[in-house]
């Protein structure tokens, strides 16, 4: 359905909490008003996906973004304004903090067929990636080329039952980081490896790129046919509970 003024009837939003909305775009309704949500560039950038779905999952995309945003920024959603980075992040124009306080927010999207996600924090930088389960054979193929010797090692040892669910955790928890870091592929995905152990997911990461694995914390969900992999800018040994929320729900 279309946005109704909030981004949820059940999720209320907090100026203090980590939050992945999540929204499936074939429930979402088209509507003059989700249209008017959206900036020229982006109304211009709209129509010129050429396969209807993209189109939709691009509106959609910046409808939820706006909407969640506008609403802890006290902001109506077609007001806020954003910038990307040199690698094409965007991000919030700076100025546009939590009310009352100096907190900015940060947030990251990703989506794939059937499911559009955004983690959103008031506190910490933040990454998020999503893939079908059923991608697994696609990304096992890639395994060779972009998985680290560790990561390579660990997958084959694995059952062969394990092993694709495996590689789609692995792959979306290196999107999620890599997206947090704000750089994208410009990191070398071979660069750092995740380990795991336990319930505890680890990351190792080269001396060039310039970051301690141990100041992040990982999550992967599972919503439905879709694997969500989370990365927060905070140390494990300081949990971070994620409130999931479906939007427009």
């Amino acid at each position: 359905m279309a946005p109704k003024g909030r981004a949820s009837k059940v999720c209320s939003l907090s100026r203090m909490t980590t939050t992945l909305w999540w929204v499936r775009p074939e429930t979402f309704q088209v509507t003059p008003s989700a249209l008017a949500l959206l900036s020229a560039d982006e109304r211009a950038q709209h129509k010129r996906f050429i396969p209807e779905a993209k189109r939709h999952e691009y509106l959609v995309t910046r409808v939820i973004v706006r909407t969640v945003l506008g609403e802890m920024l006290g902001l109506a959603p077609a007001a806020l304004n954003f910038s990307v980075n040199q690698w094409g992040r965007p991000t919030l124009l700076p100025g546009l903090a939590l009310g009352g306080s100096n907190l900015p927010l940060h947030f990251n999207v990703s989506h794939t067929d059937g499911l559009i996600v955004c983690l959103v924090s008031s506190a910490y930088e933040v990454g998020v990636d999503t893939e079908l389960l059923t991608r697994a054979p696609n990304l096992l193929a890639l395994v060779p080329r972009v998985f680290a010797p560790i990561e390579r090692a660990e997958l084959a040892a694995l059952p062969i039952a394990q092993q694709s669910k495996r590689a789609v955790v692995l792959w979306t928890l290196k999107e999620s980081y890599i997206k947090a870091r704000g750089m994208g592929l410009a990191l070398a995905l071979d660069g750092f490896a995740f380990r795991f152990e336990g319930e505890r997911v680890l990351l190792e990461v080269e001396p060039a790129l310039d970051d301690d694995g141990a100041r992040w914390q990982f999550q992967t969900h599972l919503l439905g046919a879709h694997c969500v992999s989370t990365a927060i800018a905070h140390p494990a040994t300081q949990p971070i509970e994620i409130k999931l929320c479906e939007a427009f729900a």
